[in-house]
């Protein structure tokens, strides 16, 4: 049987996000594609729950009972940790790619500075405006290209899910399941790979590396030219980079 790895999505987008990585990692290896709630066909956000407990539920629902390398981007990175922390039994080794946790960099002017630049987004939301807070999320967290230039279905995707990014508040922007408390972070002790693009918004590497100096075992690398939408963007850079960096348990390295 073939080794696994789980993936995790970002917000608003689905498990299709992975298909360039997936297959420039060049791996003998099946993907777990891990979908979040709501999004692609995972099941509805139960709007009775907190969103990252169950998208952590559908995460282990869909992982294998031994520990496999997961990979993250953006939200989904931030919800990868979270299983690292809680669930270390099962995560053998970390990619965060991009991971917007917010809360790592509270009481700091980037944190303003990042609050301040979701500011318009929220303001839409909160107006009942879908299409136009699609449209201002996807200027500040998108692979660069115009709205307008998107396919029609994927911008319909988009705007139908864009009440879900605030779902995920809790986590990002508040840390309610306490990933950020004393020595949490200190305890993991799997290989950990936290990779940005040089050209993503200020706060990313911030917040990489108020991560990366509490683990032990952490990288962080920069992929030139790359802005937030990495993964998808340059998907050979990127699996070089991880490549030599995912362990299995039974590997002499993990």
């Amino acid at each position: 049987m073939a080794r696994q790895i789980g993936f995790i999505h970002s917000g608003l987008a689905d498990a299709s996000a992975w298909d360039g990585l997936v297959e420039a990692l060049a791996l003998d290896f099946e993907p777990v594609l891990i979908e979040l709630p709501g999004h692609g066909t995972a099941e509805d956000w139960d709007t009775s729950r907190d969103f990252s407990d169950q998208a952590v539920e559908i995460a282990l629902d869909a992982l294998p009972s031994e520990p496999v390398p997961l990979i993250g981007h953006s939200l989904g990175a931030v919800i990868a940790l979270r299983l690292a922390v809680e669930k270390f039994y099962r995560v053998s080794s970390l990619v965060m790619i991009e991971p917007v946790f917010f809360a790592a960099v509270k009481g700091t002017d980037i944190f303003d500075k990042a609050a301040r630049d979701t500011a318009p987004f929220v303001r839409k939301l909160k107006d009942g405006s879908d299409a136009m807070a699609a449209r201002a999320f996807v200027a500040l967290w998108g692979n660069g290209k115009p709205w307008d230039d998107l396919p029609e279905a994927r911008r319909r995707y988009i705007v139908d899910r864009v009440g879900l990014i605030e779902a995920a508040d809790p986590l990002l922007w508040q840390d309610r399941p306490g990933l950020l408390r004393e020595e949490r972070l200190e305890e993991i002790e799997v290989p950990v790979t936290l990779i940005e693009g040089g050209k993503t918004h200020p706060v990313v590497p911030v917040i990489i590396d108020a991560l990366g100096r509490r683990i032990a075992n952490a990288e962080g690398i920069t992929i030139p030219g790359a802005g937030h939408m990495v993964p998808m963007t340059h998907p050979k850079i990127v699996a070089e980079a991880i490549r030599g960096r995912l362990v299995w348990e039974e590997d002499p390295a993990g």
